[in-house]
């Protein structure tokens, strides 16, 4: 399936990928973001492969297409690995830093390249089946935040508060100013976009038309992305507080303070909130009336969005451990070390575990049964 390999150093992707009409094209998988596999797996791993990639990671994820593993670093690269080996098939180099997760369609990646001197962001739509940037264009503010894969189009938000849809020719939609500093990401349920911003509002954005639907003032900075399941926005601030919220109405369902600073997004499954902060507590909270199931104060620092499964939670820490842990009490089952702090949030796919952490290392691990 590889049609050219790339030697080192070398700014190209050229690849051939089979249909897939199931690839994990953004960060949290679907535009709503919840983070939840409806999949039994064990709590032991071995390790498949492991590379690595130029400068580190942010608090973002691998995406996937067919049997490719793209994925963004620090040092303004997109890398391709070969999800059975690990083998680098293909690589983008750009001078500035990539902040969000690559978006893969069926033969384009999107990305969004950060220039801090500048103040300004590259975005780049390239066809990696004919190895060819189709289109370019800077924008005023950097993107620091994840992007949202539409059909036949990308949304994303830029560090000044401007809301962007284009599609996947380069053409823009529509761009909507709200003019407050954003570093939340924008997730997307039922034609409604929700994020929040620096101060504190949670605003809604229609999908078609790009007019604001909803803008509440509710407090703190907020951060990570929403997770929306069935019309409610699980949001989180700066100030330690999750806000379940009404994605209709911007309304406050229910709030719970967990005592220190979130930058996580929080994971939802059909029952349960799982939310940790940087003080090391790790959270499961009732999605309905936001009472906790069980907490519990781990030694580490929780600021990568953590995997659900049927059974199991898989969250990294800023130090050095991977942490398989029982759903129903939040007690670890396995601990695993690493040699560096954890940054990719865990992603699953095919039976297959990745996860990334400091220094640019990138693992693939299978489960054990």
């Amino acid at each position: 399936m590889i049609v050219c390999l790339v030697g080192c150093g070398k700014s190209l992707i050229k690849i051939t990928a089979k249909l897939d009409s199931d690839p994990y094209p953004m960060f949290g998988r679907t535009s709503a973001r919840n983070f939840y596999v409806p999949v039994t797996v064990s709590d032991s791993l071995v390790l498949n492969w492991e590379n690595d990639v130029h400068g580190s990671f942010t608090n973002s994820s691998v995406t996937i297409y067919d049997e490719y593993v793209f994925t963004s670093d620090l040092g303004g690269r997109i890398y391709v690995f070969d999800i059975h080996d690990g083998s680098k098939v293909g690589m983008l180099k750009s001078k500035d830093a990539i902040y969000s997760a690559p978006l893969i369609f069926k033969s384009l990646v999107v990305y969004a390249v950060a220039e801090e001197q500048y103040n300004l962001t590259e975005l780049i739509i390239y066809n990696f089946k004919t190895g060819k940037e189709i289109f370019y264009e800077e924008i005023y503010s950097r993107v620091l935040s994840e992007m949202i894969a539409l059909e036949e189009g990308i949304i994303f938000l830029t560090e000044s508060g401007r809301l962007n849809r284009y599609d996947l020719s380069g053409k823009s939609i529509w761009q909507t100013e709200t003019d407050v500093t954003t570093r939340c990401s924008p997730s997307l349920e039922n034609g409604i976009i929700i994020f929040g911003n620096d101060d504190g509002e949670v605003i809604t954005v229609d999908l078609e038309d790009g007019e604001i639907i909803d803008r509440n003032f509710i407090g703190g900075m907020f951060t990570g992305a929403p997770s929306i399941d069935n019309n409610i926005a699980y949001m989180s601030n700066n100030n330690g507080i999750i806000y379940a919220i009404d994605l209709n109405s911007t309304e406050i369902i229910w709030e719970h303070d967990t005592g220190a600073r979130i930058i996580m997004s929080p994971a939802v499954d059909s029952k349960n909130v799982i939310i940790g902060n940087l003080s090391g507590s790790l959270l499961s909270l009732d999605k309905l009336s936001g009472e906790p199931n069980w907490g519990q104060q781990f030694k580490g620092v929780f600021n990568s969005t953590p995997l659900l499964t049927n059974y199991r939670i898989i969250i990294p820490d800023l130090f050095r451990s991977l942490y398989i842990i029982d759903k129903s009490t939040g007690i670890p089952n396995k601990i695993y070390l690493l040699e560096g702090r954890a940054k990719l949030s865990p992603v699953y796919f095919d039976d297959i575990l990745f996860i990334g952490f400091d220094r640019g290392v990138l693992r693939a691990y299978d489960f054990v049964y």
